[in-house]
């Protein structure tokens, strides 16, 4: 009776660790695939409380977001850990990030373990931030890491999430940067190109790999198959295709720098009247076709989801 009374308590206690707000962050066991998935509790206190780094086995660290049903709290006891280690090449962020700003400590802290450098970083959200934290990481990601908006994905306020030092954006959900998103990209220290899912198809660019801009933006680097959105004059600084074009990015019109190619391609229904400006005496050049561009290879290829 008191060996069947210690077992009952020990699951008991299992249990109130995983629904209670005390436990907030669960590390995972490190599978022999490489694999490590974790869980983040959100909307309590805490956050990253026993937070541990996955061993130099783990390439791919899986992070999820779980809703506490607690009562939202600052977080008082934020990761305070080293950056991940180097040997993962790949962490994806699942789940309901929408109370996310409670991992924040104050809201003006950091939130998750930094990736290392030419990390690629996969957002699979449920529920994207009800608002935009001050930061996803601990620090500024390094040069090279890759933002995967994966197919399906909610927005992650992609403007906290841009790697500054230089990488790759790939979109394969529809996200929506804020204000001061064409001051970053400015601002970068290395180049920062942007492309469509592969597993997006052409004809799907329109609804599901579209950029919708709050304002006027110059992408100084390749944009390559993503469709465009938004009331606001886009400037091309380096030779780009964007693909079904919505009427009113089309009519805010296109400004292509000198000695660069902006191509056009309607792939999903005609194309709305397009408004362009080159660059006076360049030799910019603007093109519209239905022949479809194929996108830059990605070298090392995208990891699959498990």
């Amino acid at each position: 009776m008191i060996k069947q009374f210690k077992y009952i308590l020990a699951i008991a206690t299992t249990i109130g660790s995983y629904l209670g707000a005390a436990t907030t962050y669960i590390p995972g066991s490190e599978l022999a695939n490489g694999t490590r998935s974790d869980t983040i509790r959100i909307g309590s206190a805490g956050g990253f409380s026993g937070f541990t780094n996955p061993s130099r086995r783990i390439k791919t660290l899986y992070l999820t977001f779980v809703e506490s049903g607690s009562t939202p709290a600052a977080n008082t006891s934020g990761y305070t850990g080293t950056s991940l280690p180097t040997t993962v090449d790949d962490l994806w962020l699942e789940g309901d990030a929408s109370d996310f700003a409670t991992l924040v400590s104050g809201g003006a802290q950091y939130a998750l373990p930094t990736p290392a450098i030419n990390t690629t970083i996969h957002f699979l959200l449920s529920a994207a931030p009800t608002t935009s934290p001050l930061t996803w990481f601990k620090d500024t990601l390094p040069s090279g890491c890759r933002l995967v908006i994966e197919p399906g994905s909610a927005d992650p306020f992609i403007n906290t999430v841009l790697p500054l030092a230089g990488g790759n954006i790939i979109i394969g959900a529809p996200v929506a940067p804020a204000v001061g998103f064409s001051d970053l990209l400015a601002s970068m220290t290395g180049s920062c190109p942007i492309q469509r899912h592969p597993n997006i198809a052409a004809k799907n660019a329109y609804s599901l790999a579209v950029m919708t801009l709050a304002e006027d933006t110059t992408f100084p680097y390749a944009v390559n198959g993503i469709s465009l959105a938004g009331e606001n004059t886009t400037t091309f600084g380096a030779t780009s295709d964007i693909l079904d074009p919505s009427s009113d990015s089309a009519d805010a019109g296109y400004t292509v720098a000198a000695h660069k190619i902006l191509t056009i391609v309607g792939s999903h229904a005609a194309l709305p009247g397009i408004r362009s400006v080159l660059e006076a005496g360049g030799t910019a050049n603007i093109k519209v076709t239905t022949t479809i561009v194929p996108l830059p290879k990605l070298t090392p290829s995208l990891a699959s989801h498990s």
